[in-house]
């Protein structure tokens, strides 16, 4: 549930977000809103006064039932796009992440209706239409040194 302040802000089309890269044997961990061809990292919104690793947790529980497991910090994400006719921009901290008990690429049903969840090889990311942009190169090569990048897609 967002709190009230992290409402009001998402209306004025800024979002703090966290969301996890979590990776299983070469495939990455996309959401997909139903009847929307673009993926995202899994993840949502930060409420006020909730940390943002709290967050993320959060989000995917509420979203898979599953307990994810969240590390190290390794970049920013920022994205911008149109919904509704008005301007929105995201600025999402990206940590590494896993899901307790998931050690292969398996179903993840959804539990909020609209979102729907795609494990996806890095060589298909292009294809899955990740946003931001700027995160599909960053994911094709070798994660596991990543400390720190910023993939925008802000001008």
């Amino acid at each position: 549930m967002h709190s009230k302040v992290t409402t009001q802000v998402a209306r004025l089309g800024l979002h703090y977000a966290s969301r996890a890269l979590i990776e299983v044997q070469g495939k990455v961990l996309l959401v997909k809103r139903v009847g929307e061809a673009f993926t995202f990292l899994p993840g949502g919104h930060v409420d006020a006064g909730e940390a943002a690793v709290q967050a993320v947790v959060r989000e995917l529980h509420e979203e898979t039932g599953f307990t994810a497991e969240i590390g190290d910090l390794i970049g920013i994400a920022e994205n911008d796009w149109q919904q509704n006719g008005q301007h929105q921009t995201e600025i999402a901290l990206v940590f590494r992440g896993r899901i307790v008990g998931i050690d292969a690429p398996a179903v993840i049903a959804s539990k909020e209706p609209h979102l729907e969840f795609i494990w996806a090889d890095k060589s298909q990311l292009d294809t899955h239409q990740l946003h931001p942009v700027a995160l599909r190169d960053i994911i094709r090569n070798d994660t596991s040194q990543y400390q720190g990048f910023v993939a925008s897609d802000l001008a």
